[in-house]
């Protein structure tokens, strides 16, 4: 098998702004992790690799909310329209992100890519398995810890999470307790995940913080931001995460 080194290419999907440019610091916070266990990167979004050829797996990166014409109305808001919700709910959003990377998620799936989703890539992978969303937590989910950060180049705000003990998470971090960073007001809840899907991490409050593909596919979502250096305390502990995404991505048919 061909060494990783520049050989094997990871797709990182991208928001629209000039920070999710290549040496730009939101893509750059994915990419630099990647790198650092052995493969290369590329950018997958508007503007940018569509070419699933070209690629070994697809980590699904953080960002704004996901619209609410991608998934089912709360109950009670099936008369609003779609900018009733995002009032309501104080969604921020990027149209052009969504009508792109949507499609990618679900074609990397159905060809069988290791997918690693990260914060708005948990979410991104569930609205595409079974269109469910909770669109604000604080709002939605009775007696929510606070799960968003201030913005801006400060420590994230932190709560422990319950691991299943027979998980992949729970292999990689080592332990069935774990503290993360949260940086989200966007989840899901055990009621929605995917049938596809199956959930091996909750916060106190029963928003899901990990899940992992049914059956063998490495398809693991993860609700915190491991590949943020700024929140050392779950940083510096997530290198085997990442580090197991690549060791199954290598096994793909796709090398340069």
């Amino acid at each position: 098998m061909q060494s990783f080194k520049s050989k094997l290419v990871i797709g990182i999907t991208v928001g629209t702004g000039i920070d999710w440019q290549i040496g730009m610091p939101e893509y750059e916070s994915y990419a630099s992790v990647i790198r650092a266990v052995g493969a290369e990167c590329c950018r997958m979004g508007k503007g940018a690799l569509h070419d699933f050829d070209k690629i070994s797996g697809l980590l699904l990166s953080g960002g704004l909310d996901v619209h609410p014409d991608h998934y089912d109305r709360m109950p009670g808001d099936e008369h609003l329209s779609k900018d009733e919700v995002i009032k309501k709910y104080r969604i921020r959003c990027e149209p052009a992100r969504d009508e792109i990377e949507l499609p990618i998620v679900k074609q990397a799936l159905e060809i069988g890519l290791p997918v690693l989703a990260i914060c708005r890539g948990i979410q991104v992978l569930n609205v595409v398995l079974a269109r469910k969303l909770v669109p604000d937590i604080a709002l939605c989910v009775p007696n929510a810890l606070p799960h968003k950060s201030l913005p801006g180049p400060i420590e994230s705000l932190r709560h422990e999470i319950s691991v299943e003990p027979d998980s992949l998470i729970a292999k990689l971090y080592g332990t069935q307790k774990l503290v993360v960073n949260t940086r989200h007001h966007q989840g899901i809840t055990l009621d929605m995940v995917s049938d596809m899907l199956r959930p091996t991490a909750i916060a106190p409050d029963g928003v899901v913080e990990a899940v992992e593909s049914t059956d063998s596919r490495f398809v693991v979502g993860v609700q915190w931001h491991p590949e943020r250096k700024k929140d050392a305390f779950i940083h510096d502990i997530s290198g085997p995460l990442f580090k197991a995404f690549v060791e199954a991505c290598s096994s793909s048919r796709r090398w340069l």
